[in-house]
């Protein structure tokens, strides 16, 4: 397959499916599907085959301390608050920037009476359909072609069938941080005002030192020069002490905000502590 897809999305979806060959005591997440949607033959030799699989989970321990670990309990805390949120009477969730992510596979059956609207670009959505057509589209999602440097996500939403005069649980993740402060910001905009009272929003955020390099955290630092020279570099970040007054010129209330050590106790005590520079942050609509 011509690589016209997002990278950033194939690397989480070859995260999740190593996270498969942990053992069951260890692993954080179950995500059967995540393999297929690894299209690069390399990536495929290294994720799915058990002793490579190992082997490339091993050697992220020192390449990457903990970032296993956090995308993977990332993506499960969102499957919980997807799942809590339902029970609570949310029949509609969004997923910005969706990826090659598998909500709607993972939880099928808790998520079969709610509307999943995933929004990406139209590039990356076209290889998801194609392996969502092999593997079974759940009949409940909804597949939202967006530019995001051209178009409207609200627009394009509204037309899929979005409404907004009802609440829903929005999904933003692994983003924020390649965007500059004034697209996070526009997009913050976008989000308030088709939310209504008791509309969720799930994102995460760099901490603002990692990001203009004041950071003692050397481990961050670096990974900061890599993503420069990838061509993906970090731009936006907050300051956790100011997370809930930036939020609030939104219309949103910080509800929590996950920190490393709080993941770690409560999803994987027996494992690396997760990546420390980004937190993840629950808000909710006044």
């Amino acid at each position: 397959m011509r690589q016209d897809y997002s990278r950033t999305a194939e690397g989480m979806a070859v995260l999740r499916a190593l996270e498969q060959h942990q053992p069951a005591a260890r692993r954080i997440l179950n995500d059967p599907y995540a393999k297929e949607f690894i299209f690069n033959p390399a990536f495929r030799f290294l994720a799915l085959v058990p002793w490579h699989a190992r082997g490339v989970s091993f050697a992220l321990q020192f390449w990457a301390p903990g970032g296993q670990e956090f995308l993977t309990i990332r993506a499960r805390l969102v499957d919980e608050l997807a799942v809590e949120q339902v029970a609570q009477g949310i029949n509609q969730i969004v997923l910005l920037g969706a990826g090659f992510d598998t909500l709607a596979w993972r939880q099928r059956e808790a998520l079969r009476q709610v509307t999943i609207y995933e929004v990406d670009h139209p590039a990356t959505q076209r290889a998801k359909r194609r392996v969502s057509e092999r593997i079974g589209q759940p009949g409940n999602l909804r597949f939202v072609a967006v530019d995001f440097e051209r178009d409207d996500f609200v627009a394009k939403l509204r037309e899929a069938g979005f409404d907004a005069t009802r609440p829903a649980f929005i999904i933003w993740v692994g983003v924020s941080y390649y965007l500059t402060a004034k697209a996070v910001a526009d997009t913050l905009q976008r989000i308030a005002t088709i939310s209504q009272p008791g509309t969720k929003l799930v994102w995460d955020y760099m901490l603002a030192e990692v990001v203009d390099g004041t950071s003692h955290n050397l481990e961050a630092l670096d990974k900061a020069r890599r993503a420069a020279r990838l061509g993906e570099p970090w731009l936006f970040g907050l300051e956790p002490a100011k997370f809930g007054e930036y939020v609030a010129q939104f219309g949103l209330k910080l509800l929590h905000d996950y920190e490393s050590a709080e993941l770690r106790a409560r999803y994987c005590p027996q494992r690396q502590m997760p990546m420390n520079y980004v937190r993840i942050a629950v808000c909710e609509s006044a």
